[in-house]
């Protein structure tokens, strides 16, 4: 008698589940690795997004024509921010969290900062009546991005409130005034 090669002899054991058992096994895993891309992708937009509305704020504030170091301008400043992130669909922004524009020593975990650096001896030249002095404007943006996957707090950052603390300063040098 021929042996047939596809006729299985002695004890059969089923595998029906063995391929549910193993999908259960790497799917937690999958989905966690899944997430952590997405949240990853979350925190790199937001920073790319709080970059460029500190870049254009510091534009913006260079161009103030009437006295742009006097405190007056700091909520003219924060507006024109406020307005940028407002149209930028910055993750986890409301309409108005930024309406002041402290000096950045004072700058909490979410906000725009504005300082203005004046050389000494300079103290009332700004905007700088000429090319030979240097006034720059810093503008520090803080921003808290939410987590929205359990367990990544553990490799977040240290942060004052819950999620991702994100910053960002841009410095630009302001133009003598206009004679």
């Amino acid at each position: 008698m021929r042996r047939r090669p596809w006729v299985v002899t002695g004890p059969r054991r089923s595998r029906r589940g063995q391929a549910l058992v193993e999908f259960g096994l790497v799917i937690g895993l999958f989905m966690f690795v899944v997430g952590g891309i997405v949240q990853f992708g979350i925190v790199l937009w937001s920073q790319n997004t709080i970059t460029q509305i500190a870049r254009d704020t510091a534009r913006y504030a260079v161009t103030l024509s009437d006295s742009p170091c006097d405190p007056e301008a700091r909520p003219e400043i924060a507006s024109a921010a406020n307005e940028l992130a407002r149209r930028s669909s910055l993750v986890s922004y409301n309409d108005g969290l930024w309406s002041a524009a402290p000096a950045i020593s004072a700058l909490g975990a979410e906000g725009v900062g504005v300082d203005w650096i004046v050389p000494t001896g300079f103290a009332d030249d700004c905007p700088p009546s000429d090319n030979r002095i240097a006034v720059d404007i810093r503008i520090q943006i803080n921003h808290v991005v939410p987590i929205f996957l359990p367990g990544l707090q553990l490799f977040a950052p240290a942060c004052a409130v819950d999620g991702f603390c994100l910053t960002t300063q841009t410095e630009l040098r302001m133009e003598p005034k206009m004679r």
